[in-house]
This record gives C-alpha cells, structure tokens and sequence, in this order.
C-alpha cells in the first residue's frame, strides 16, 4: 500500500516538473485556416486557400512559446519546424504544407501547389501530438494582397526591386489624400 502511493506521488511528481508530461494536444481554432493575405474568413469571397499559397493557422499548443521563423533553405516540410509539421489530405492526396515560422498560436505555411482542389482535412502535430482535424477549402486561387499592417486591412504592402541593396516600399505621402504614391 506504501509502495502504491510512493509510486503515486512520484508520478504526480513528474507530470509537475517535467514540460514533455504537461504537454497538451494542439488545438486548431474554429474558422482558425486563413488566406495568409486577405485573412479572409469562411464563406467570404476568397476564403479558400489556394494551391500554392501562404496561409495563416490559428489555435493553441502548435508551437513553441516563442515565434521561430525559417532562416534558410530549403523550407521544411515534412520534418517541420521546431517541432511543428502541417500535414493536408484532399481527395485522398495527403501532403506536407511547407513551414514558414511556428508559435503556440499561429502557423504560417505555404500549401504545396501539387495539391488537388476539393475540400480535405488539415491536422498539426507539435511535438509528437496531433490536433484532430480541421477542414480545410483547396481552390486554384484566391486573391489577397498582404497588408503594412499584417492583419488584412489597411495600405498594401507594395515594393519595388531596384537592386539587391535597393527594395523600398511603396507608401502614401503624408498629407497627401489624394493616392499618389512614391517610393521612398
């Protein structure tokens, strides 16, 4: 009886101190598969994502506490990122959405443009644990056009390749209403 709860208390114990014996099971948000530009949301023009796009997965658990981003080549795939992998299955093709950076929250990920389009399944595994599966609208595109603010709305991120030392921003001029847009 002793050796039961000593056994007991040690378990109790562990799963205190120990972060793999805490973790919890990714969770995608409802409504939480975004178009990585518009963010626009289900049912609303060009809400599905699209073969080759960014998009945006909101939840909780899919990542570590703090954002990490892709910082070379080739982008990771199927052995993810910081322990983080988006697996897609649409009529019956499963692939691995291509990872751009990771955090308990929000996943970036560019879908493999070899996908069919169709409605399918999307499931996140972080760390080992898998999220159930969430539903997820392939289309062959899907406009958006990413903003300065990075939220969908607002001035577009417009910019200019003048060289390799040389990409400025479009931007309004201030106190200029009028839409006349320069480079700076």
């Amino acid at each position: 009886m002793l050796r039961n709860s000593l056994y007991a208390m040690l378990l109790a114990f562990l799963l205190i101190l120990l972060p793999e014996a805490r973790a919890q099971v990714p969770v995608i948000g409802a409504g939480g598969i975004l178009n990585g530009a518009s963010y626009a949301l289900e049912g609303l023009p060009n809400s599905g994502i699209a073969q080759g796009s960014i998009f945006i997965v909101f939840g909780t658990n899919m990542g570590p506490a703090q954002l990490i981003q892709v910082s070379s080549f080739p982008l990771p795939t199927s052995g993810g990122l910081a322990g983080t992998s988006i697996s897609v299955t649409v009529n019956g093709v499963t692939t691995n959405a291509i990872m751009l950076y990771t955090s308990a929250g929000q996943v970036a990920t560019v879908l493999p443009s070899n996908i069919p389009v169709g409605t399918g399944t999307l499931t996140l595994t972080y760390n080992g644990l898998t999220s159930s599966p969430a539903p997820i609208t392939v289309v062959e595109s899907a406009g958006g056009i990413f903003t300065l603010n990075q939220a969908g709305f607002g001035p577009a991120v417009l910019q200019n390749f003048n060289s390799q030392a040389d990409q400025p921003f479009n931007k309004i001029n201030e106190g200029d209403l009028t839409g006349d847009f320069s480079t700076s």
